[in-house]
């Protein structure tokens, strides 16, 4: 299988989350446990990597989708073995549906199967970087959109100079993570845009709309 920077990073946050897990049960602290669980799935699972995944899935090519699909139900049932001791109905019976489609259905209950060990060898810094520069971009995009009062619903372009083979790389999840018609890769921004410039590290980005001066000066004044 395709792994992409994307999928190894989901595991290898993954990881780092299992050893807390593991810390915060030693130390009878379920609050952290489940602000932990909670952080993981909502933070990281839903709302980067389920919409990561649409990309690779929608853009990739077949090993590489196969390889999303794989991470995303290896992911999710194991989440719910670490969730079943804090939310153990909805767990059993989401793991039911999902073990089978994982290749993970080794007992006839989640009560059974063995809890999730971290395994520090699938821990991968090198992604969790490439995937706090995506984001950085992606935040930025979308404070440029909120400056300049864009609809939601608004498709535009983005022009961005820096790192080229990162930007390539990033290009079709910026589109959709921050809904831009199109991604120009350009060795230094134009002078003459007129319009709010963003920096993400070494990255410069601008959305290319167009901007009336005057109302823009009174708005600012």
């Amino acid at each position: 299988l395709d792994f992409s920077f994307a999928d190894r990073w989901i595991v290898s946050k993954l990881q780092r989350s299992e050893a807390e897990i593991a810390k915060h049960y030693a130390d009878y602290r379920f609050d952290l446990l489940a602000r932990e669980i909670y952080e993981f799935v909502w933070d990281e699972f839903c709302d980067w990597y389920l919409e990561l995944a649409k990309v690779q899935i929608q853009n990739g090519t077949a090993e590489q989708a196969r390889a999303t699909r794989h991470t995303l139900l290896s992911v999710l049932e194991t989440v719910l073995r670490l969730a079943h001791p804090l939310i153990p109905f909805i767990s059993e019976e989401l793991w039911q549906a999902v073990a089978p489609l994982a290749g993970r259905k080794t007992h006839e209950s989640i009560m059974l199967a063995a809890f999730p060990q971290a395994q520090p060898e699938k821990t991968d810094p090198a992604s969790e970087t490439e995937i706090q520069a995506l984001k950085d971009m992606a935040y930025a995009c979308r404070n440029l959109r909120g400056e300049m009062n864009l609809s939601p619903a608004q498709k535009v372009p983005l022009i961005a100079s820096g790192h080229a083979a990162q930007l390539t790389a990033f290009a079709p999840y910026l589109k959709a993570l921050a809904k831009l018609s199109e991604v120009s890769i350009v060795d230094q921004l134009p002078e003459d845009a007129n319009a709010p410039v963003a920096v993400a590290g070494e990255t410069r980005l601008l959305l290319k709309v167009a901007i009336d001066i005057a109302a823009e000066k009174e708005r600012l004044t």
